[in-house]
């Protein structure tokens, strides 16, 4: 759980109640916590543990778990989310995210002779740096934009992470609106939860 200046997962909930927010959102939230035991269907088995391991350095510390993160991107990962704009001569986000996936499989393989998901901490961090600086190649030896999958991938997978109520109570974001208007994030108000006044639950 998080530390003493963020609120806790039960008074996250608390508070969406409190805050009257309506139940078929509750629930949809509350539905969040399981992403993990979902899988990646979609991307499949091979793709899907590279994507785990994938979310795990991008968000280390995250408490959202990386299970959870690679079964969102397999949700997301061809629907528009955020920004649904395409960079002029990139493939289209729905086949550059499990393509570049296969890359840093295959780059794994050429150059440590293992799989992404059994290298080291440092060794998957110098592969997606390469992806990162648009360094990566397909499986064939064919060049493509590795840093548009990179940031794509990573957007996608800090989605996940913002939409997940266990990533929203690490970052101290109270939870989606409530009845009479939104819940604005002032600088006082964020002081107040951190230092737990009166009424900071209904923050």
């Amino acid at each position: 759980m998080p530390d003493g200046r963020f609120p806790t997962q039960d008074e996250f909930w608390q508070r969406l109640e409190i805050r009257e927010v309506e139940s078929d959102l509750r629930e949809a939230l509350h539905a969040r916590l399981g992403r993990e035991t979902l899988g990646t269907p979609r991307l499949g088995a091979e793709r899907g543990s590279v994507a785990v391991a994938v979310a795990r350095r991008l968000l280390p510390s995250a408490r959202v778990p990386g299970e959870a993160l690679a079964a969102f991107l397999d949700w997301g990962f061809d629907r528009p989310l955020g920004r649904g704009d395409e960079r002029a001569g990139a493939l289209p986000t729905p086949e550059l995210i499990p393509m570049g996936l296969d890359a840093l499989a295959d780059a794994a393989q050429r150059q440590h002779g293992k799989p992404f998901t059994e290298l080291g901490d440092d060794e998957q961090d110098a592969l997606l740096t390469e992806a990162e600086r648009g360094h990566l190649t397909l499986p064939a030896g064919e060049a493509f934009d590795s840093t548009t999958w990179f940031k794509r991938t990573r957007a996608k997978l800090l989605l996940g992470y913002g939409s997940d109520p266990r990533g929203m109570v690490e970052m101290g974001f109270p939870g989606p609106s409530y009845k009479p208007g939104h819940v604005w994030l002032a600088r006082g108000e964020i002081d107040a939860r951190v230092a737990r006044r009166p009424g900071y639950l209904w923050l």
